[in-house]
């Protein structure tokens, strides 16, 4: 049995962020417990080499339940690694829109608002990117790019959106993010550079942080009430690790509901099901779950420059001797945010492009030459759910992810209506001059029945779970804005499961902003 002051169940962005702030000056004895490893696959530090880490050892490999009424399962690929899903995402550096932090804070997540959380965005960044926006951070341990070896179908889908009034201001971080742009990306000398390597690997280095890997936690100690420690499973070698002042719990979406739920913590009655004693009733875990949904197509083209030909002999070399080429891309280059809802006070659609031919969810490499545009809804009605599988920690927890079952058909909607726009843009110069034929679907859909086929065929999420453990006052959530579990003393969550909904976007930087939130309140206390 070990003893610290704060243990950490999770390394990845959040673990990593509160790992390196808790113990960065020596004031308390930090345990950070990983189920992976060090990120050791060379495809970590290649940009566009994170689809090739997934189904490996350094992913969860998740699979949803069936959607759409048995049709589909969904895979989503979680980081298992130190430094988790920010050593395999797409690299895409984004605050979100202001306005999904007023609504947290407006459904109860008080002290959550864009003017609150605004300078956490400022202080934890490092902008290396001109321009006169004098709203971003310039000093801050991530390391944030603009991307200029950006591919010419990147820029031509950008000008071929703002040619259909998809216009917005220079820079998409800072303000309202509207328009369309060249993505930002989490780099450094043309590689990735993750909340790893700007919090972990330096609290790794300066000895003053103790790092448990390939160490999976099967439940909570709950003792009077309190959190006082964690249970590793026999195969972890079922060990102990009791906390002084208390456990965060940082295991994501999925890993930190499915964690509450082996330790009692949960809907008591589906505990119950499953053999568990109930410690705290709490009926918001696993609940809300939510996600960008997404379908998308493919458009050949003439040219042969495209990302089918990234792995060749002359790619890689160029990568290895001079970091540029399409290795040293983040693959999703490119981006617009839109409205589409009459009466959205923000974008409610995504549209996501990159220079390839996209299949099976970018489990297989590209066969011809051809750009992905897709659309994502951004601003999802729909809820999922995560519950146990049974009471064995090595079992993965069910996910329904929910995807377009609002009642209303709003979510279904937006998807339509992006596709058709989608369909547009490919249409509307300089891009349409790129395009030879419409790869999938293979021929233009116009019945709404028509584009209901395609999605059911090949819809997915942007892998951007969330909000399975929210934040508020009422009495469904499971955290109050403090990031205190309810009913248990010295347990907090600090991840994407307690966002109240998801964001307006790709939300890494959002699940750092509230890490380091919570960092600045453990060190308050």
């Amino acid at each position: 049995m070990s003893s610290s002051d704060f243990i950490i169940v999770g390394g990845g962005s959040a673990g990593s962020v509160l790992a390196g702030r808790l113990s960065e000056n020596g004031r308390y004895k930090v345990t950070l417990i990983e189920a992976g490893k060090a990120p050791s696959n060379p495809f970590v530090s290649i940009p566009a080499g994170f689809s090739r880490l997934f189904n490996t050892s350094h992913d969860w490999a998740f699979e949803s339940e069936p959607q759409f009424g048995g049709k589909r399962r969904v895979f989503t690929p979680r980081g298992k690694m130190l430094g988790g899903s920010s050593n395999m995402n797409a690299q895409i550096h984004q605050w979100c829109h202001p306005v999904d932090f007023d609504e947290w804070a407006r459904d109860g997540a008080d002290g959550w608002s864009w003017a609150d959380v605004a300078p956490t965005f400022i202080a934890q960044e490092n902008w290396t990117g001109e321009g006169a926006n004098r709203a971003r951070g310039r000093s801050g341990p991530m390391q944030v790019e603009p991307n200029v070896h950006a591919h010419p179908l990147s820029h031509a889908f950008v000008a071929a959106s703002r040619a259909r009034g998809i216009d917005g201001p220079e820079d998409y971080n800072g303000g309202p993010c509207e328009g369309a742009w060249i993505v930002q990306i989490a780099h450094r000398e043309g590689k990735r550079f993750s909340a790893y390597d700007a919090y972990l690997k330096p609290a790794i280095a300066s000895g003053r942080l103790e790092t448990v890997t390939n160490a999976q936690v099967s439940r909570l100690i709950i003792e009077d009430g309190r959190c006082v420690g964690v249970h590793l499973t026999q195969d972890a070698g079922g060990r102990e690790f009791r906390a002084a002042r208390g456990v965060i719990l940082c295991a994501g979406a999925f890993g930190s509901p499915h964690i509450l739920m082996l330790s009692g913590i949960g809907p008591a009655a589906h505990l119950r099901e499953h053999g568990i004693g109930v410690v705290r009733d709490l009926p918001g875990v696993g609940a809300g779950l939510q996600d960008h949904a997404l379908a998308m197509m493919n458009f050949a083209v003439a040219r042969r420059d495209t990302f089918k030909t990234a792995d060749s002999l002359a790619n890689l070399l160029r990568y290895i001797f001079f970091k540029r080429g399409p290795l040293a891309s983040n693959a999703v280059e490119a981006f617009a945010f839109t409205r589409v809802a009459a009466g959205a006070p923000a974008p409610d659609l995504e549209l996501i492009f990159a220079p390839l031919e996209w299949r099976q969810q970018g489990l297989e490499t590209p066969k011809v030459h051809a750009f992905a545009l897709g659309a994502a809804v951004l601003k999802p009605r729909s809820r999922g759910l995560v519950t146990l599988r049974s009471a064995d920690p090595s079992a993965s927890p069910r996910i329904d992810l929910g995807l377009l079952n609002d009642s209303e058909g709003h979510d279904r909607r937006v998807m339509i209506e992006g596709l058709k726009l989608a369909c547009a843009i490919a249409a509307t110069p300089p891009l349409a001059a790129e395009v030879t034929h419409q790869l999938t679907p293979a021929a233009t859909c116009a019945p709404d029945e028509d584009w209901d086929a395609f999605i059911a065929e090949t819809l997915q999420t942007v892998y951007h779970p969330s909000s399975t453990c929210r934040m508020g006052q009422d009495g469904d959530a499971v955290v109050g804005p403090d990031l205190k579990v309810k009913g248990v003393d010295g347990l907090w969550l600090a991840d994407a499961s307690v966002m109240p909904t998801v964001p307006r976007g790709h939300p890494n930087a959002v699940v750092t902003m509230i890490a380091n939130r919570a960092a600045d309140m453990l060190l308050r206390a």
